[in-house]
């Protein structure tokens, strides 16, 4: 494959964008598929799952390929649904590009900037398509507007729409100054090109001079060349825009309906022109497995070491199916892969391009390809595979902590085998889906992001796995920390010989808020611990420092440095488990009487007509809420605040309430707060845990 013409993007949109519709027309258009899926429908190739089909969201991230003017793209569809922004999270993290869909009518949403602050975090050039201008009240410069203000976007239109509403025609394209029309008759097969009529003459001027100043401020040659000339020639702006993009300079906008189909093949066309190949992109990042201080890189070479990713394992009766993306070098059946993590080594037995739920088996591929690997033993999220000789580690993936959990039990004895199963694959699919186990009751706990992502992971236990489970009410995920740093010591000893040898520690515990747990040592303590018990505190005290706490809930953000260590008897390194186990009684005696209750806060974004506004407010003061922004948008008004996840339980009902069912919300997690001491009793006191 020719690299340079290979596209890796990501559609990415807050939820009811149309971003399935576009990804839909995009297949039908590059020929991939026959007919045109409709979620309405039910039909969609790209939401395959019953769950996506029957409730018509994207839960699971689908991968495909198109061909499009010679060029091969590779397309994941992304859910817009707030609860799974993890399938969002680890898709952008192996896209070179993305194309963000806004409705015309909303603008940005809440999900929006949660994906373009994704998108920034990997430094992934996007483009926007404002979808829906033929519904009433679409604004085109509202929407662009929006991506302006609120995420400080250097957007610039590379379109504007021809009318909107009942009455949008096509788009102006601002490049080649024509109008383009698509067809009704064969589905937008046919797009005409058409000068620019009168009408729109002047708009369409405007809007071009603003593309060209936009340009001409990216280099100096285009800023001499506009000065000189007073326009910017297409050949002249389609070159000079891809490096913009790739540089991040400017967000190219264009617009359409995907439901009327209109404006794909262009968005497609810009895909092609201003979206990288991974030859544009730096090369990768990572480092020695066995020394993490040195830097290393891979470029997309096909003839170098082999270096690929695994994003994400899905569940298959064969064994795991293993999402990767090749960084370098060309994978190809039977090569052996060391894993970064723990240094095992996999046999690639087959290799597979995706289409949604199908696949098509390939005897190799190369850097850029985004390929399963079925059949791996060893392997989670976030591993890095290394052919022999060649090792590295590259920079893994972090997922946001659950916030929400659920009791989850069989229906009779005979299934609870079979339920721990289910509920292992489920939690080995998705990182921020956990099981764990009540001490107390021995109950399975199941804990995810929000109330409809363990809905759909308990409908998956009933039709993918043929379990019937009992489950109690959703439960806030509240942790524990410390309150303040403290010092203290902890014992630990076994029978050994006739006596008994020990491990004495003196440790330094204190609040590292949201941080990863970690350990370390002084020089002193290093010394007697020796490098072999030093590597396995590394590898297993986080679990211990993300365990139960005092109060009972897990622990977070803990920063641990173990000052003395005395031993005995002999001068030999103590053994890890009496360490370990000196190091947890430390831990408690720290955290005695200085736990400080966290619970989960979340952003809220409201959107209610007007006249309903004064009553959402005092409900939501009255739920403890912090109001940060209020909105003007026509006759509604947008409400962003932020809120404890305790009180946001069923709040859907009472909003369709309070605005006879015309007012929408969503919520992200913001992090992590102390409870209230006014209502950290009452949760100790009964019913928290």
């Amino acid at each position: 494959m020719d690299l340079a013409r290979l596209r890796n993007f990501g559609i990415v949109a807050h939820i009811d964008a149309g971003k399935t519709t576009v990804s839909e027309r995009i297949l039908f258009y590059t020929g991939v598929e026959r007919r045109m899926g409709e979620v309405h429908d039910g039909n969609t190739a790209l939401d395959w799952m019953e769950e996506e089909r029957e409730r018509g969201i994207t839960i699971t991230a689908a991968t495909t390929q198109c061909p499009w003017r010679d060029h091969v793209l590779q397309l994941i569809d992304t859910p817009g649904h707030v609860d799974f922004s993890a399938e969002v999270n680890r898709s952008l993290r192996v896209l070179d590009g993305a194309v963000v869909v806004l409705c015309a009518v909303a603008g940005v949403q809440a999900q929006t900037e949660t994906v373009l602050r994704q998108a920034a975090r990997y430094e992934l050039p996007w483009l926007s398509f404002v979808n829906k201008m033929d519904r009433p009240g679409a604004d085109f410069e509202s929407a662009v507007r929006s991506l302006r203000e609120r995420l400080q976007a250097p957007v610039v239109p590379v379109q504007i729409p021809a009318g909107s509403g009942p009455g949008f025609e096509g788009v102006v394209d601002l490049i080649e100054e024509r109008l383009l029309r698509f067809s009704p008759e064969d589905e937008g097969r046919t797009v005409s090109s058409e000068p620019i009529p009168e009408a729109l003459r002047e708009a369409a001027e405007r809007a071009r001079t603003t593309l060209c100043e936009a340009m001409a401020e990216t280099r100096e040659d285009l800023l001499d060349l506009y000065l000189e000339h007073g326009r910017l020639e297409a050949e002249v702006l389609r070159p000079a825009l891809r490096e913009a993009v790739r540089d991040h300079r400017l967000v190219p906008a264009l617009c359409g309906a995907a439901l009327r189909n209109v404006g794909i093949q262009p968005l497609l066309d810009g895909i092609v022109d201003w979206l990288p190949s991974p030859l544009d992109r730096r090369s990768i990042r990572g480092h020695d497995p066995s020394d993490p201080s040195r830097v290393l890189e891979r470029a997309p070479d096909p003839a170098g070491p082999v270096c690929l990713l695994v994003f994400k394992l899905q569940h298959d009766r064969h064994g795991d199916l293993c999402f990767c993306r090749i960084y370098s070098g060309t994978l190809r059946e039977g090569d052996q892969l060391h894993n970064a993590r723990h240094d095992k080594v996999e046999r690639v037995q087959q290799i597979w391009q995706m289409h949604a739920d199908e696949h098509r088996r390939v005897t190799e591929a190369g850097p850029g390809a985004i390929v399963v690997l079925p059949g791996l033993k060893h392997v989670e999220t976030g591993d890095t595979l290394f052919s022999r000789g060649a090792p590295i580690a590259l920079q893994p993936m972090e997922f946001p902590a659950p916030v929400i959990r659920q009791t989850v039990e069989p229906r009779s004895l005979a299934d609870r085998d079979r339920l721990l199963e289910a509920l292992h694959i489920l939690d080995r699919e998705d990182p921020t889906l956990h099981v764990s186990f009540d001490e107390d009751s021995g109950q399975a706990m199941l804990s995810g992001m929000g109330e409809l992502h363990l809905e759909v992971a308990l409908h998956r236990l009933e039709r993918d796995f043929r379990i019937q489970a009992r489950t109690g009410r959703p439960l806030v995920a509240y942790r524990e920390t410390l309150a303040e740093p403290a010092e203290a010591e902890g014992r630990a000893e076994r029978p050994q010989g006739e006596g008994r040898s020990f491990v004495r520690l003196r440790i330094r515990a204190e609040p590292a808020g949201e941080g990863q747990a970690e350990v370390t040592a002084s020089p002193e303590a290093a010394a007697v611990l020796g490098p072999a018990v030093l590597e396995g505190l590394q590898r297993e005290a986080p679990a211990l420092l993300q365990g139960s706490g005092s109060l009972g809930y897990p622990l977070q953000g803990l920063r641990v440095r173990i000052l003395e260590v005395e031993s005995g008897p002999g001068g030999d390194s103590p053994p890890l488990e009496l360490v370990l186990g000196a190091l947890s009684r430390a831990l408690e005696q720290a955290l005695e009487g200085r736990s400080l209750l966290l619970e989960p806060i979340m952003a809220l974004h409201v959107e209610v007509p007007e006249d309903h506004l004064s009553g959402v407010l005092a409900d939501l003061n009255s739920r403890g809420a912090e109001m940060r922004e209020l909105v003007a948008r026509g006759d509604r008004r947008l409400i962003s605040a932020s809120a404890p996840l305790d009180a946001l339980f069923a709040w859907s009902t009472q909003l369709r309430s309070l605005t006879q069912g015309r007012g929408t919300f969503t919520m992200e997690p913001e992090g992590y707060a102390p409870v209230p001491e006014s209502r950290r009793s009452a949760l100790l006191g009964g019913s928290g845990h």
